[in-house]
């Protein structure tokens, strides 16, 4: 009796071990990229298509779109996340997990360019902001410095 106890310990044990490691975060992803999705891109579709053409072209067609959104979409929502205001469990979890795909240095380079000139025609997650006119993000009241680079990366607004 007592091995047919233990062993049933041992089996729920290890099912949930792997539940944990295998499934939970699954459903993370899904409910959180679900919310972020319509934040970060309120444009839709075409919106999201430019910034995975954009990020294959420097990055040579290494990493598939979804590598890539999961990339993007922590990294833009870490940017919009309130330290002081409440937010969903899923996406905190989520954006606090590692991203599945590490970018060489160049990469990172390219990545950050087009990251300061995405468009800020969003609201943060926990605040609300005011847009500047021309759709441009502006750090202490400067336009940021990427762009007066010569190679620039923008999207359309």
């Amino acid at each position: 009796m007592l091995y047919w106890t233990l062993s049933l310990l041992i089996i729920l044990t290890g099912t949930g071990f792997w539940l944990f490691k295998r499934l939970f975060p699954a459903i993370i992803k899904q409910r959180a990229q679900a919310d972020l999705h319509n934040v970060i891109f309120p444009k839709g579709e075409e919106q999201k298509r430019k910034v995975l053409d954009i990020f294959q072209e420097f990055t040579n067609h290494r990493f598939n779109d979804e590598q890539i959104l999961d990339y993007f979409i922590k990294i833009k929502g870490l940017q919009n996340l309130s330290v002081g205001v409440k937010t969903s469990f899923w996406i905190r979890r989520y954006l606090l997990s590692p991203t599945d795909i590490k970018l060489n240095y160049f990469e990172q380079v390219r990545f950050y360019e087009m990251f300061i000139n995405y468009p800020k025609s969003f609201e943060p997650l926990n605040q609300k902001e005011d847009v500047p006119a021309n759709g441009r993000l502006y750090l202490n009241n400067q336009p940021a410095k990427a762009a007066k680079q010569e190679t620039k990366i923008t999207l359309p607004a």
